[in-house]
C-alpha cells in the first residue's frame, strides 16, 4: 500500500495535485520538481524508502517528525509525519514505520 499523504489546507492540496496550477504557482522549474516528489512519496510504502532513494530528504531539528524535501533553487517542501502516534526508536523517529505523512507548506529555507 502506498504512503498515504495529506494536505495542511485545501490551497495547497489543489497546488500539489495539480501540476498547471504548481507551474503556475511556482514557476516551471519548481513545479515540476514538486511532481517529481510527490510521484516518489506515491511510489513507497513508508517514509525510510525515500531516504534509500537518495532524495534531497532531510530531518528538521527544530520539530520532531518532520522533514524537508529540497525541490530546487531554495525551494523546500515540509511534511510531517502524520501519524496519531509516530514511532520512535530510541530518541528519533522510526521512518521505517511512518506510512502517512502531511504536505504542510512549501517554501524558502534550507
Amino acid at each position: 500500500m502506498p504512503l498515504e499523504i495529506a494536505f495542511q489546507t485545501k490551497e495547497l492540496r489543489a497546488t500539489c495535485e495539480s501540476p498547471t496550477r504548481a507551474k503556475r504557482e511556482l514557476g516551471e522549474a519548481s513545479g515540476k520538481a514538486l511532481q517529481r516528489a510527490l510521484a516518489d512519496m506515491h511510489a513507497v510504502e513508508t517514509v525510510a524508502e525515500l531516504f534509500e532513494m537518495g532524495l534531497g530528504i532531510e530531518n528538521c531539528a527544530q520539530e520532531h517528525g518532520m522533514l524537508r524535501f529540497q525541490l530546487n533553487d531554495g525551494l523546500t517542501l515540509y511534511c510531517n509525519a502524520n501519524q496519531q502516534s509516530v514511532p520512535i526508536n530510541g530518541e528519533a523517529v522510526d521512518w521505517a514505520q511512518v506510512t502517512r505523512l502531511k504536505v504542510v507548506c512549501i517554501g524558502s529555507g534550507k
